[in-house]
């Protein structure tokens, strides 16, 4: 079983424009609410794929009853944590250009109390649980460095923990020795205080990180693919030019996909097809967090993951 934690949830409201102007009166072309947040587009991409998940996290208020209602309706149950405060809503304006801006809400503080009862419930989900996959920001509330208590849970438990996270919250739960977490550059930079310029500097930061008990580094680098770097070997992925539309929630389409791939023990070279695949499913989509299962036989076919090797 494959577990999906979202602390930090939200009703994604997609808003399509012809042409976004500040200080002007807009009318939208079309409006799409989903429940969102990045663990949830994991979850929502997982259950196309056919597989069962425990979807946990925090949800509250009218907000999070919303969310409740879109997760049954899909036939994701609902393992959530209840909470006092309102789960948040955040904007996507997408012009016609495809350019798209993001307006999110910080979201809820949770309580001592509330926090309780969420371990309480984790503890009871992580029984039956494989894989967890933790992903987005931290809840008000949590410590800083709570993606590392997860991380030690996973790790006392035999469970193979995925991050997907940014900021402090990555740079502390990486001490944890995830099995997989999945920076973009400007995160990888952040982490190494290095300036990236090539794909080798990509590769000598990643073994780094590597040296600290991350199992598998993996980077992406949007439409030049992503590169994945282990203790055995360095892989690129590169991937077919598509028609982008929408690209909120391809890296967590990607994780589905890594996600998945664990779960089913599938190959590396297997697993990272699939992983893109789901991304630039997503990316071709206008909702967040959902795929095209043709897409992702015909995007399998033509992706190409080969090994990498380092000039220097």
């Amino acid at each position: 079983m494959i577990t999906v934690i979202t602390f930090n949830p939200s009703i994604d409201r997609l808003y399509k424009l012809e042409k976004f102007e500040i200080g002007s009166v807009q009318r939208a072309s079309l409006v799409n609410p989903t429940a969102g947040g990045k663990g949830l587009n994991v979850a929502k991409v997982l259950k196309k794929l056919g597989e069962d998940i425990n979807c946990i996290g925090f949800l509250g208020g009218f907000n999070g009853e919303y969310i409740k209602s879109q997760l049954k309706s899909i036939g994701i149950e609902n393992k959530f944590t209840d909470i006092k405060e309102e789960t948040r809503i955040c904007l996507n304006i997408i012009d016609s250009n495809n350019i798209s801006t993001e307006i999110l809400e910080k979201g809820p503080n949770v309580s001592e109390e509330e926090i309780l009862k969420f371990e309480n419930d984790l503890e009871k989900i992580l029984k039956d649980t494989e894989v967890l996959v933790a992903s987005g920001s931290l809840s008000r509330g949590l410590p800083v460095d709570y993606y590392l208590k997860i991380g030690n849970i996973c790790n006392q438990k035999n469970i193979k923990f995925i991050l997907d996270t940014s900021g402090e919250s990555l740079k502390l739960g990486i001490k944890s020795s995830p099995y997989l977490i999945k920076p973009n550059m400007d995160e990888l930079e952040f982490l190494s205080g290095i300036k990236i310029k090539t794909i080798d500097d990509i590769i000598n930061i990643s073994k780094n990180i590597l040296l600290t008990g991350v199992k598998n580094v993996c980077v992406s680098m949007g439409k030049e693919g992503m590169i994945l770097i282990n203790k055995d070997f360095v892989y690129k992925v590169e991937i077919p030019k598509i028609a982008v539309v929408n690209i909120v929630g391809s890296g967590d389409s990607s994780i589905a996909g890594f996600a998945l791939g664990i779960a089913q023990k599938y190959d590396l070279k297997e697993t990272l097809k699939l992983a893109n695949a789901c991304g630039m499913s997503n990316a071709m989509n206008i909702s967040t967090g959902d795929i095209n299962l043709e897409d992702i036989e015909k995007f399998i076919d033509q992706i190409k993951v080969y090994e990498h090797t380092c000039k220097n």
